[in-house]
């Protein structure tokens, strides 16, 4: 039973909202997480939105994050819904013209 809990938790989806700085300027990183992989992500400069999951990206200067998300540092501070970013990846995926 113990291999079925982490599997479990190996699936379990979190999201998360940190601030970042690029050549765009400053902005925020959306995160969609399963377990400790990163799956799907949104980068917010002012105006200008991006986006990458693990089959594609709108911009090559911003790839789908690599690391852990325990290397991220993250606390329950940065944490949001499933719905934020939810609005954020539909944004971001219509404003670069991909289909949602």
């Amino acid at each position: 039973m113990k291999y079925a809990k982490n599997n479990a938790k190996s699936n379990t989806k979190k999201y998360y909202k940190h601030w970042a700085e690029s050549g765009l300027g400053k902005g925020n990183v959306l995160m969609e997480a399963r377990g400790e992989k990163i799956v799907r992500q949104v980068e917010i400069y002012g105006t200008k939105m991006v986006w990458a999951d693990e089959h594609a990206h709108s911009d090559d200067r911003f790839l789908l994050a690599d690391q852990p998300v325990s290397f991220m540092d993250f606390d329950e501070d940065d944490e949001i819904s499933a719905r934020e970013f939810e609005i954020a990846w539909k944004k971001a995926r219509e404003a670069t013209g991909y289909p949602v």
